[in-house]
């Protein structure tokens, strides 16, 4: 549902506060569940303004607050977040970088992107603040819902065989160390200026996860999705073997990791249709190349 707000009556508010005498105010056309902003100021850089819930707020700015010095991390041009409307408005940084997909990224970022996620992992764990609760998005019950469903539709229910077969081992965080984790470090998350790897985006997911889990999300998101080309997954499955060998992260992490997506993949999938007896289809055929990267983990047993 779209939100409206009141943007003159913010761009007087925001610039009241940065100590401007004025500023203008451009949608980021991007998808997001809260309103977004690129804040123009008059022979200034530009900032990054997000309107949000006051606990998604303060969770981000209690991270950044941690990562401070952290060069692909934004800075905050504001030390809180102000109410607007319902809202907690938070200004940050601008990060002048551009997406880029797993499949496509050069050489140069993919050594970069490497090392950014060690970088973000080792700040990450560090992180001691409050965070989303895993709750929904825990693996055990991610399988319970896929195999609630399979219990109810048997017939297409067979198509779900391949999730419901990853091993108890594979989709139970029991016996880890689980850390803060990005949570939702897919593409449109983090950018690239030229070759280097300069920036994340987007804390609100911030939860509990073993450190691999935002890399392989990374490539398990775009291995889900059925427009890429042959020559791209292709492409996509060598830098996911080479991430793998490359990362410090056991093969036992990575494998929980791939496994934790699929499941996260297809209880999501299952949760827009959750009476339909043929979205078992859908999430079967968004499922195969995910178990393609699980055969690559295989390959490369420890």
């Amino acid at each position: 549902m779209a939100m409206t707000v009141d943007v003159r009556r913010l761009e007087v508010e925001l610039a009241g506060r940065l100590g401007r005498k004025a500023l203008k105010l451009e949608p980021v056309r991007v998808q997001c569940r809260w309103p977004v902003f690129r804040a123009v100021l008059p022979d200034h850089a530009p900032a990054f303004v997000k309107l949000a819930d006051r606990a998604s707020a303060e969770r981000t700015l209690d991270f950044l607050s941690c990562a401070a010095g952290c060069p692909f991390v934004p800075k905050p041009q504001l030390p809180e977040a102000f109410d607007f409307c319902g809202f907690a408005v938070l200004c940050l940084e601008w990060k002048d970088a551009v997406c880029v997909n797993a499949e496509d990224m050069t050489e140069g970022q993919f050594a970069s992107f490497v090392d950014a996620c060690k970088s973000m992992s080792d700040i990450l764990c560090r992180f001691g603040g409050a965070v989303r609760p895993v709750g929904e998005d825990a693996p055990e019950r991610q399988y319970g819902v896929l195999a609630d469903y399979a219990a109810r539709h048997p017939l297409v229910g067979r198509l779900l065989r391949p999730i419901l077969s990853i091993p108890e081992s594979a989709r139970t965080y029991e016996g880890c160390d689980c850390f803060t984790i990005h949570g939702d470090f897919q593409p449109k998350n983090y950018g690239f200026v030229g070759e280097q790897f300069a920036a994340v985006f987007d804390f609100d997911a911030l939860t509990k996860g073993l450190p691999c889990e935002d890399a392989a999300y990374a490539f398990t998101e775009r291995a889900r999705r059925a427009e890429l080309s042959a020559a791209a997954r292709r492409r996509l499955e060598e830098l996911f073997a080479r991430l793998v060998a490359m990362s410090p992260w056991s093969k036992r992490d990575w494998r929980i990791a791939v496994s934790h997506a699929r499941l996260r993949i297809a209880a999501r999938r299952l949760e827009k249709h959750p009476d339909s007896a043929f979205v078992a289809f859908d999430i079967a055929r968004r499922d195969r190349p995910l178990q393609r990267l699980d055969a690559i983990l295989e390959e490369n047993r420890d």
